[in-house]
């Protein structure tokens, strides 16, 4: 395997691009002088989250059911089971205190990244806590977590666990998930958002509950939905999220990928960060919580809290946010709770102490909802079911759309730029000369934007030292690495030996510059560094695939310019889809080949635990076009062979012209 020389450019790139953006909104901010700009950027932030959310609902009944309620000594739980989309269901505990007279205020639960979503022991914890308090609590099982797993052996995912329960898949299921989403612009964040909102219809709905004091907290993944049901939801007149509020742009930094629900679309080419989330209400009274030792940075937690009190503060309303810093590791730990007690205490009118007391968690099965603790047994649907039977109605409703139009359409949502003249470009020594790759000559780097470098590596003819070939000349775009393929995949090393020039061009973060961050060295983690740029670039309102795409186009650019008579280009894998997109794009119209190629995106969002990455998909292509249009859109020009499935796989040996 060929060292990639180039680790850092797609990284440092992406934090280029990231920090300019957010300097330019921390200036926003700072120019900030009366209470009238301060009511401005209010609605201004509102408007913008919102858009950043596509694919909100309309609502439905919730059709609740209380299917258990058991006694403890300070409170109640009632097992509700509750439809946030039609068929679609969600399981909840709500904990009713004993001895408080009246109506209560109510607060909404939503649990982190726990397997046991409402189970778990923290979210047990705070709570009983509040229903000590005299809070009326729902918190819910997230999708994918406690009740609601959406894999089972039979869909390809894990076996049942020693229960005989199936296990949730957590962030790699809600990753997968959130994938098959983006291909109909749909957003993950959307469906947590969503169930977040149906569960304070249901919290609302009780008639114990006082609907002008309702709060919302939850960490880490919870804390992130406390927050955008604090932008979402005018309903809640408090906010305490926990372990989550920093800004995108030192999560970038800092190499943190975070869950598909964490990265809307668009966000940060919106101008925006974690601060305006809690600002689209602003002055609700907001604490905002992080650990010491926690992978979110405290010290962004402290700068946001600044950030949010100079709005609250123009608004009249300065004490209305609070900031409080644990001493502990990533977590919702007891001094985190205490200080949401408080608060939460204050801002509903309560007496009470926030010291809390010992507590003892009960076993998942005491607070089941569904029959057996699984929501799909119960007949629920499930999220990719959902996301499949959409898609087949997309491509029906799309019909067979011109080639016009899918050209017009993949440049607009790869968001293709205008530029013109060949890009700059340099020679650069050989990593490797070595045996079994005898007809390597020469590499290149091609500045095909400021601060990303495609790297060319020729085979064939030898044509001078520093001069890139001329003649006829064909583009290899490989999987991962196109260096690799030449090396172990026989039809692309065959090339190397032919009278043509074979030019490996291996695009932003593959083979030679392909990302080693985010403590993952493994290039399909579902939560590692390709994840963490394809989202970054979908925050930013661009598509990573697409920009791959431009690094090709680019190429081609290049080649032409320096004496190429005719440029082929050849794609497998990942590079099966870049080569499709390069060949329908380009304006010299090259011929192209790709090999175990994907057939469609349709397939993808048609199989439960489909493979290919994020950073192979484009948002809402589904309801455009697919790649059998832009397959027939090529016509002639277009050679397929191998194709894989929807996981990667062989789906057969035909090959098809």
């Amino acid at each position: 395997m060929y060292t990639n020389r180039y680790p850092h450019i797609v990284h440092e790139y992406f934090v280029a691009r990231v920090r300019e953006i957010m300097d330019r909104r921390r200036d926003r901010i700072a120019a900030l002088r009366t209470r009238r700009d301060a009511e401005a950027y209010v609605r201004h932030v509102r408007r913008a989250v919102r858009r950043c959310f596509p694919g909100m609902p309309k609502r439905t009944p919730l059709n609740p059911a209380v299917t258990g309620r058991d006694e403890y000594p300070d409170y109640f739980i009632e097992k509700v089971l509750f439809e946030t989309r039609p068929g679609f269901l969600a399981t909840g505990n709500l904990y009713l205190p004993k001895g408080f007279a009246g109506k209560r205020a109510g607060v909404l639960g939503i649990c982190g990244h726990d397997d046991a979503g409402k189970a778990g022991k923290l979210y047990q914890g705070f709570s009983a806590g509040l229903a000590r308090r005299g809070f009326v609590v729902f918190v819910y099982d997230p999708i994918d977590q406690g009740e609601r797993a959406q894999y089972y052996p039979s869909d390809g995912g894990p076996p049942l666990g020693k229960d005989g329960l199936a296990i949730p898949s957590g962030c790699p299921g809600h990753n997968r998930t959130g994938n098959q989403l983006a291909l109909l612009d749909d957003f993950f964040g959307t469906w947590r958002a969503w169930d977040g909102i149906r569960a304070l219809d249901y919290l609302c709905s009780r008639k114990e509950v006082d609907r002008t004091r309702l709060g919302v907290t939850g960490n880490s993944g919870g804390g992130t939905l406390s927050g955008y049901m604090t932008a979402l939801d005018p309903r809640l007149t408090m906010a305490a999220p926990s372990c989550f509020v920093c800004s995108y742009q030192v999560n970038l930094e800092w190499e943190l990928p975070c869950d598909s629900e964490q990265n809307p679309p668009g966000i940060i080419g919106a101008g925006l960060d974690h601060g305006d989330l809690l600002m689209c209400y602003a002055p609700r009274p907001t604490l905002i919580m992080g650990q010491h030792q926690d992978f979110f940075s405290s010290d962004w937690a402290e700068r946001t809290a600044l950030e949010v009190r100079k709005v609250y503060k123009l608004l009249g309303a300065e004490k209305n946010v609070e900031c409080f810093i644990g001493p502990r590791a990533h977590g919702y730990h007891v001094e985190n709770r205490e200080a949401m007690y408080k608060f939460f205490l204050k801002h509903a009118g309560l007496r009470g102490s926030p010291r809390e007391r010992a507590f003892s968690p009960v076993p998942d099965r005491k607070l089941f909802a569904a029959p057996r603790g699984e929501t799909y047994r119960a007949g629920s649907r499930r999220v990719f079911e959902i996301t499949a039977e959409r898609a087949v109605a997309a491509a029906v409703k799309r019909g067979k759309p011109s080639k016009r139009t899918v050209i017009d359409t993949a440049r607009k949502l790869m968001n293709i730029p205008d530029v013109s003249g060949p890009p700059y470009w340099r020679s650069i020594r050989h990593a490797h000369r070595w045996d079994p790759l005898p007809h390597q000559h020469l590499q290149f780097a091609v500045e095909t934007e400021p601060g990303i470098l495609t790297i060319l590596t020729t085979f064939g003819p030898f044509q001078g030292p520093v001069r890139l070939p001329t003649g006829n000349v064909t583009l290899y775009v490989g999987h991962t690495s196109g260096q690799d393929d030449v090396a172990k995949v026989p039809e692309v090393r065959k090339l190397t030996r032919g009278r043509d020039t074979l030019v490996v061009a291996d695009p932003r973060g593959i083979g030679q510059s392909r990302v080693l961050s985010a403590g993952s060295r493994e290039f399909f983690d579902g939560y590692g560094s390709d994840f963490m740029y394809a989202a970054n670039a979908d925050m930013l309102g661009e598509s990573y695939l697409g920009r791959r795409v431009f690094d090709i186009l680019r190429v081609i650019d290049l080649l032409h310019a320096e004496g190429a008579a005719q440029v082929r280009v050849l794609g497998r894998g990942l590079g099966a889809v870049t080569v499709a997109f390069a060949a329908l794009l380009h304006p010299s119209k090259p011929r192209a080949r790709i090999l175990n190629y994907l057939p469609s995106y349709e397939l993808v969002a048609r199989t439960a635990m489909a493979s290919w990455p994020f950073s192979s998909l484009l948002r809402g292509v589904l309801n455009h076009f697919d790649l059998p249009d832009v397959y027939r859109a090529l016509g002639r020009r277009l050679t397929r062979s191998k194709p894989w499935d929807a996981r990667m796989h062989p789906l057969g040996k035909r090959s098809r012209t």
